[in-house]
């Protein structure tokens, strides 16, 4: 599905609709690698992020029949479906985040400033382990952006809220992220200066 056309995932979802299993194995091909990137970015355990892919589509199969566009992308549906997934396996597992949940209200006329943007590859380690520590809200929407790839409007279906709340809420992650970068970077070098100077004495 090359360059995500929507005409061609468009006419893959109705056929999967009627229960051609080859169009929603199209759809899966392509959308798979990316819900399990979503997911381990938030379990960091590859095994539990692999198996929550297949339980993802197994849902959005099921419930395929009801989906209705409307213009919601499906993409943006897709991803819904696995933020609840992920949810489950918090409530499951007893370890959901005291934050899990902010309904918190953006200015839907925010324009963030492109120049606060933070360099990012999301899949080096050490950008990983500082997105580990942003609040769940941050983590989802930069990783739904940046590392999944899915555009602002179908992030807003993904979690819910307007494209001016996801514009607004990324830029606040980005942010967030570059302060835990700085802070990362600046007990580095302190530790560097440590190692470097001589003990009294010596």
């Amino acid at each position: 599905m090359p360059d995500r056309q929507h005409a061609d995932e468009t006419r893959l979802v109705q056929q999967a609709q009627k229960g051609d299993v080859e169009a929603f194995g199209q759809l899966y091909e392509f959308y798979a690698p990316l819900v399990f990137r979503f997911l381990f970015s938030h379990l960091d355990d590859r095994l539990d992020a692999e198996d929550l892919t297949e339980d993802v589509f197994m849902r959005v199969w099921e419930a395929l029949p009801g989906f209705r566009a409307r213009g919601v992308p499906f993409g943006g549906y897709l991803f819904r479906v696995a933020r609840n997934a992920l949810y489950d396996h918090y409530r499951r597992n007893r370890r959901r985040s005291s934050d899990a949940e902010l309904n918190l209200e953006w200015e839907d006329n925010f324009h963030p400033d492109p120049a606060e943007s933070v360099p990012m590859n999301i899949e080096h380690g050490e950008l990983r382990a500082s997105l580990a520590k942003l609040r769940e809200d941050y983590r989802t929407v930069l990783t739904l952006r940046f590392l999944v790839g899915l555009s602002t409007e179908e992030i807003a279906v993904a979690m819910r809220r307007s494209a001016g709340a996801v514009r607004v809420l990324q830029h606040r992650a980005l942010l967030s992220l570059r302060q835990e970068l700085e802070r990362q970077e600046s007990e580095e070098n302190d530790r560097q200066t440590f190692k470097e100077e001589p003990l009294n004495g010596v």
